[in-house]
């Protein structure tokens, strides 16, 4: 616990955006999305429509129950070696100094959700902790640690099959922050600062909106998407600690889908245009492009984000779900500069129940699909 303790030391400063020098990031992310690229918003047809695409709620079929979905990943399997390691040191600064130089990066999240048609709730809990060089010439190490837990509740609207809309609301408790430090810092911190900086917690409340236009038209079916995330921005209270965690920046996304539905084999290609209201960014950071193949009981997936590949799989297995994925962020200032790949995997248990209460294999995705088509018969999740 060390380790974690350590890396959640986070000097925040009040007001700040974070992540606005470095890693364009999302929390609440889902392994099935990223193993595409993080290209999502107009497929979305589930539970997750809270956290990619709140028009997404109006295409759920049936009643689906989450009863958990954890996931964890790792930037490699020197995050592993050096908790092993940190566990040893008799104080936090010892820690510090120990990663200093490397990258370091572990993610995780749960949420527990209901869904039906239109509407779905959740609770979640997502924390992501980081550690990489800045500048390597003039060794700058930026840390961040963040700790989202709240509730999401949305509803969605679905109008003659071809326009859906939705919106969703949540309440953010938020723990941590950002903070780039040098090596002259390491000389006075102390472990009464690191203890006081890992107080800091706020609350704040934002309000997410969506929508999609499908284009009935056989066996491919174009779907355009237009989210705005974190109307406004979200800001947060200083709850406890000695400054309230940075704000997250609205985020306005455009996206679209054709998705080809064959005997025995869907074919979802996916594209997102993410900030793209943030003028700060360049455009290879903001685009998004994946493709996944269903087959009954296997999913492959594929795609670039921020000018990275990715690769993803999944296996469905009625009531049970497992997805691997492995995708590239940038941590520079535009694509190509520095890459940390990482490496995720999600296990969903899930029970679906249609309008009559049958068993919905695959969490309940029993008439359309994530195309909006259809029911398919032999992939009824999707």
């Amino acid at each position: 616990m060390r380790f974690l303790t350590v890396l959640a030391f986070a000097f925040v400063t009040a007001g700040a955006t974070l992540g606005s020098a470095a890693e364009l990031y999302e929390m609440n992310t889902n392994v099935r999305a990223l193993g595409m690229g993080n290209a999502f918003t107009p497929i979305v047809d589930d539970k997750d429509s809270l956290f990619y695409n709140p028009a997404g709620l109006a295409k759920v079929r049936g009643i689906n129950w989450t009863i958990m979905d954890p996931r964890f990943g790792v930037d490699g399997y020197d995050v592993v070696s050096t908790v092993a390691s940190a566990q040893s040191d008799s104080s936090y600064v010892e820690t510090l100094r120990r990663i200093f130089g490397k990258n370091l990066w572990l993610g995780g999240g749960a949420k527990m959700a209901l869904a039906i048609p239109g509407f779905a709730f959740a609770i979640y809990d997502s924390a992501e902790v980081a550690a990489y060089l800045s500048n390597p010439a003039f060794p700058n190490m930026n840390l961040r640690y963040l700790n989202d837990y709240g509730a999401a509740i949305g509803v969605g609207v679905d109008v003659a099959d071809t326009f859906q809309f939705g919106v969703v609301g949540k309440r953010i408790t938020r723990m941590g922050g950002e903070f780039p430090f040098g090596l002259s810092t390491l000389g006075t911190l102390t472990n009464a600062d690191i203890t006081r900086q890992l107080s800091n917690q706020g609350t704040g409340y934002t309000l997410d909106f969506g929508s999609t236009v499908t284009i009935p038209a056989g066996i491919v079916t174009p779907i355009f998407s237009l989210v705005w995330k974190q109307i406004g921005s979200t800001t947060f209270s200083r709850d406890t600690g000695t400054a309230a965690p940075p704000r997250i920046q609205d985020e306005i996304i455009f996206g679209f889908a054709a998705p080809i539905d064959l005997p025995g084999l869907n074919i979802n290609p996916v594209f997102d245009f993410k900030h793209i209201n943030r003028t700060d960014e360049p455009l290879g950071k903001k685009l998004h492009l994946g493709v996944e193949f269903e087959l009954p009981v296997i999913r492959v997936r594929g795609g670039l984000s921020q000018g990275y590949w990715t690769l993803g799989a999944g296996i469905d297995m009625e009531f049970l779900k497992i997805d691997a994925a492995s995708y590239g962020v940038e941590l520079g200032e535009y694509p190509g500069q520095h890459e940390d790949r990482r490496y995720l995997l999600q296990a969903t248990m899930e029970i679906g129940l249609d309008p009559g209460f049958g068993f919905l294999g695959g969490g309940g995705k029993g008439g359309k699909g994530s195309s909006g088509g259809a029911s398919r018969g032999v992939k009824p999740r999707r």
